[in-house]
């Protein structure tokens, strides 16, 4: 049986193949999965890969950074808690299930790095007295200072300056897109360096 896992949320979109597999070879997938054979997981992610990245792409509204994101960490997720299963509903609901939690986990740890983002650019540079907070505000400066240069000027110009996009278009002889492209990319690089901190803070 599948583990618990909680309940299923409404209109979740179908998942590619479903349906497809009888329970015997369904048990003999997740019997497999479960004990960490290769040729299974290959099984797994050309048979489940596509349809879940598709749910998860429409749910990011098409994000597909994000999308890729929470992928890993449902296959993460799949690869720690499957059980043998016979059953291609209970299945598959807990595939949307898992999907659907490890996007809320993306989600969350998203407004996480903004927030900090938010709360350096509004707090003094001389931190306070130590503790969990100032940390991860320090391992924040940290993360910019090992960032491309460029990189970390314009986020620094954006968040702690409080230059507007339209500013640093004018000031860089560039449109706002791609003043809003080169964004994306240096806090993708951000959030990259301060990963393993902003897990370590949960």
């Amino acid at each position: 049986m599948i583990p618990d896992s909680p309940a299923l949320l409404p209109r979740l979109i179908p998942l590619e193949n479903e349906g497809t597999l009888a329970g015997s070879d369904l048990r003999r997938l997740t019997i497999a999965m479960a004990k960490g054979d290769d040729a299974a997981w290959l099984e797994f992610n050309r048979e489940h890969g596509p349809g879940l990245f598709r749910q998860l792409l429409a749910l990011t509204r098409g994000n597909h950074d994000l999308a890729g994101e929470a992928l890993q960490r449902t296959y993460l997720r799949v690869a720690k808690h499957v059980r043998p299963c016979e059953s291609e509903a209970m299945f598959h609901a807990w595939l949307r299930t898992v999907a659907r939690s490890a996007l809320r986990d993306c989600w969350r740890r998203q407004r996480s790095f903004s927030d900090l983002l938010f709360r350096r650019w509004q707090e003094p540079s001389e931190l306070a007295e130590p503790g969990p907070d100032n940390r991860l505000l320090q391992e924040l400066d940290a993360a910019l200072a090992r960032l491309d240069p460029a990189d970390r000027a314009l986020l620094e110009a954006k968040y702690f300056s409080g230059r507007d996009v339209r500013t640093l278009a004018e000031e860089l002889s560039l449109t706002p897109k791609a003043v809003e492209s080169r964004l994306g990319r240096a806090r993708d690089a951000l959030r990259r360096e301060l990963l393993p901190a902003l897990r370590h803070h949960e």
